[in-house]
């Protein structure tokens, strides 16, 4: 009913191998990348959610009146915190703003100066680590193919050695006769 396919004489146990490697390594890349760059997109959305929510919680803009014309990057300014302490030191501002000009600025519940809160995509943020993880698994599975197929090329050279050594000096003496 079933005919058995013919072998190939000259195809090698270390060429099956091969054959047989590269097959596994294909089905793990194409059953595990959408699952792998599944999970580290989700894990990566949350994280980003929660990196939002955390600076909802802790980061609080206010406007600092500064104390003194800005002759540099930064200048002497005074702001409320959150609590309603007054609070005092340099502030990020513009060379040559003037002495009395309000300045938005980010602080923490204790009123201390603290960098704005970063711009967050929460969607680009998941593909890219989803594309990320794809790509390491992707160099992964190429770093073994290349590691075993170099074992499987040690093996087949010595063995084509070994082979050579046993029919080279047959061949060298019945060259003459031609």
């Amino acid at each position: 009913m079933f005919r058995r396919r013919e072998r190939n004489l000259l195809r090698r146990t270390s060429d099956r191998v091969e054959s047989l490697l590269v097959f596994l390594l294909v089905l793990t890349f194409l059953a595990g990348a959408p699952l792998l760059a599944w999970q580290a997109g989700q894990a990566g959305y949350r994280s980003d959610l929660q990196a939002q929510q955390w600076e909802r919680e802790h980061l609080f803009p206010v406007d600092a009146l500064l104390q003194e014309t800005a002759t540099s990057e930064s200048a002497k300014a005074r702001w409320r915190a959150p609590d309603g302490t007054l609070q005092t030191g340099l502030v990020p501002a513009t060379a040559g703003d003037l002495a009395g000009t309000r300045v938005p600025v980010w602080v923490d519940r204790a009123g201390a100066l603290q960098a704005p809160p970063g711009k967050h995509d929460p969607v680009a943020q998941s593909v890219a680590i989803g594309v990320a993880v794809v790509l390491c698994l992707a160099a992964g599975l190429a770093g073994l193919y290349r590691i075993a197929r170099a074992g499987l090329d040690r093996r087949r050279d010595r063995a084509w050695t070994r082979e050579w050594l046993e029919v080279g000096p047959r061949w060298s003496r019945d060259s003459g006769r031609y």
